[in-house]
């Protein structure tokens, strides 16, 4: 009877846990993103405007890491599809992410790091590192003022006629403060933007008019030769 209590228990959890994953999805006027509401994690829900997927992670303590002794380090990934309206194909996508910093004591540091993943469905997954635009720079003792960063992943271009894509981005946070230090170190992120590249897809009239340019092209250049 106890064995069966528990399976009914178990049970009864995997299905609120279930419950909880909900697919959403939102709107955009060029392209549509879609995603699980129970995997958002440190980042929080995504907006789109216009061509950008935005994130801006909040709360107590936040995505963020910080130390006074050893490391700690935080990592986060969010996974999302994107689907091009009727007309439309994508053809690149960029990472910018900022946030806020300060460390003290000797040998203490922070550190941000992470990739963009881009799979145009269907295709091969390409990756691009995220690396920040500057170093970072130290406080004097018991100088709590924040600083800014910024990071960005490399453009990701993408095959020829890709309406579909899943793209996955990985975040890491580290501070360190070594244990023989009085020190302090935090690094906390505020903001995420994927920047989409994305066209309108060339209208069947407009490849006709390339390839009749082209061949009047050829014709004129044939004609010159037979004329030299």
């Amino acid at each position: 009877m106890k064995s069966i209590r528990v399976a009914m228990l178990a049970a009864s959890v995997c299905g609120a846990s279930s419950a909880l994953a909900v697919p959403v999805t939102v709107l955009g006027s060029q392209f549509d993103i879609s995603y699980d509401s129970a995997l958002v994690g440190l980042f929080g829900a995504p907006v789109v405007v216009g061509n950008q997927v935005s994130w801006f992670p909040s709360g107590s303590p936040g995505f963020a890491a910080s130390s006074s002794a050893g490391f700690n380090v935080v990592n986060a990934s969010f996974s999302l599809q994107l689907s091009a309206h009727a007309g439309f194909q994508f053809n690149g996508f960029g990472l910018a992410e900022v946030g806020s910093y300060l460390y003290f004591g000797s040998g203490s540091l922070v550190s941000v790091s992470g990739q963009l993943r881009v799979t145009p469905l269907p295709g091969v997954t390409a990756t691009a590192p995220l690396v920040a635009a500057g170093p970072f720079t130290a406080n004097s003792f018991l100088d709590f003022s924040t600083h800014d960063w910024a990071a960005a992943a490399s453009f990701t271009a993408v095959p020829a006629s890709t309406s579909v894509a899943n793209v996955s981005i990985q975040s890491i946070l580290a501070a360190f403060v070594p244990a023989s230090t009085v020190g302090f170190a935090l690094v906390d992120k505020s903001g995420v933007f994927l920047n989409v590249g994305i066209a309108a897809v060339p209208e069947p009239e407009t490849y006709g008019m390339m390839l009749a340019g082209l061949g009047l092209v050829g014709l004129l250049a044939f004609r010159r030769r037979q004329r030299d």
